[in-house]
């Protein structure tokens, strides 16, 4: 198992290196939400207390990306529909995000979802707060709590998707955002819940990867940090065993 699963983890991490350092990202106007995964540090804060230097401005750089993301999704979905046949996600409008945009998905902990509530109250906001979905918590058998990591990311997520007052309950394309090295876990992530609404509900959802580049000197230790926890995760039920096509 461990082979196999860090086989197929190194292909996918190595097909988002060839995306991001070729600039050949693609937009699909069918991307319904873009899911940016939260990370160490906030919007305005390098860094949480007692995190490593290598993990700096994660956070803001994933926010950035995936904002940008939906601003491009939008102008894909404006050339496609003739609205304007030349538009580019640069000057995409919150007016245009609102009307043709994917929805923008942030769920972190405590003090990252403060601040991002905070940024997107900024004036030099580019989303429209109809287009944004900030989650706060996840539902376990006997309790409500918040979001303390990813496997709580990705469970809140899924909650949204088979919440039937969610305005996530019917889309099908996701976008996930986070950097390179982070998609060592999320096929398998991704996997688990395609299963799960697959086998509950009857339903199947197509995850896009938009992986970010790591700063300079800090991918090989990032990588490193992930591969660690990828067969242990397994092995305790939090991921499949096989990845998800993710489509890169």
């Amino acid at each position: 198992m461990k082979e196999n699963m860090e086989a197929a983890a190194t292909n996918v991490v190595n097909q988002l290196w060839e995306v991001a350092l070729a600039h050949e990202r693609i937009y699909p106007s069918e991307i319904q939400a873009v899911l940016v995964f939260s990370g160490p540090g906030t919007y305005y804060d390098k860094l949480k207390p007692n995190q490593a230097e290598y993990m700096r401005w994660m956070d803001r750089d994933r926010i950035r990306a995936g904002v940008a993301v939906v601003r491009e999704v939008t102008a894909s979905n404006m050339r496609d529909l003739e609205i304007d046949p030349n538009k580019k996600g640069y000057y995409v409008s919150k007016e245009d995000v609102e009307w043709f945009g994917p929805f923008f998905v942030y769920n972190g902990i405590p003090i990252e979802n403060k601040v991002i509530r905070e940024v997107l109250r900024s004036e030099k906001c580019k989303l429209p707060q109809e287009k944004v979905l900030i989650i706060d918590e996840v539902r376990e058998t006997d309790k409500i709590h918040a979001i303390r990591h990813t496997g709580d990311q990705y469970s809140s997520f899924y909650q949204e998707l088979i919440n039937p007052s969610s305005p996530l309950n019917s889309i099908e394309n996701v976008a996930l955002v986070a950097h390179i090295p982070d998609f060592i876990r999320h096929p398998f992530y991704a996997k688990l819940y395609q299963e799960r609404l697959r086998s509950e509900h009857g339903r199947n959802i197509n995850f896009w990867a938009y992986g970010l580049k790591s700063r300079p000197g800090t991918e090989l230790i990032h990588t490193n940090e992930e591969i660690k926890r990828l067969v242990p995760y397994a092995q305790k039920g939090d991921l499949s065993t096989t990845p998800a096509e993710l489509i890169i």
